[in-house]
């Protein structure tokens, strides 16, 4: 049994890993945008999303022409394209239980703000950007949190 914490987890694993799913290489890997790999498959580009459950590719709003395949550890959404489930994976937490991770620190945050946005949160607790956006996301999956994209923003708002 492989344990994978989240999605950075996941693509730690499939970097070391993707020989055994039919890749041959990996030509680019976009660690901000999407999709998460370009990699080569029979010779062809493929362009794949990692994500720990198919539906969380709708929950992240992607785009469905612009991806080959997506390769989840559950699949419990079909898709219209193909969907690679790896059965040999379980989620476990990475640190939510307790007082000091980023996702609850973050909740945190949302007992004196209604609202949220992602900079600022990267500032209040010095991180990047994509680790702020990547904790917010993990807090949308989690269902604690909403989140609403407006022109050039996006603010998170407390379930």
């Amino acid at each position: 049994m492989i344990r994978i914490r989240n999605e950075l987890d996941f693509q730690n694993w499939f970097k070391k890993n993707y020989k055994k799913l039919g890749f041959s290489k990996i030509i680019k890997q976009n660690h901000t945008d999407f999709p998460d790999f370009i990699m080569q498959q029979d010779g062809k580009k493929v362009r794949v999303e990692l994500e720990i459950k198919s539906s969380n590719f709708i929950l992240h709003k992607h785009p469905i022409s612009k991806v080959d395949k997506v390769i989840c550890i559950k699949k419990d959404l079909e898709l219209d394209i193909p969907i690679i489930e790896l059965k040999n994976f379980r989620v476990v937490g990475n640190l939510e239980n307790t007082h000091y991770s980023l996702e609850n620190r973050i909740l945190k945050l949302f007992e004196k703000d209604k609202l949220l946005i992602t900079s600022d949160v990267a500032k209040i607790f010095d991180v990047t950007p994509t680790t702020a956006q990547r904790a917010l996301t993990e807090l949308v999956i989690q269902d604690k949190v909403e989140r609403i994209k407006k022109e050039g923003v996006t603010i998170w708002l407390k379930k």
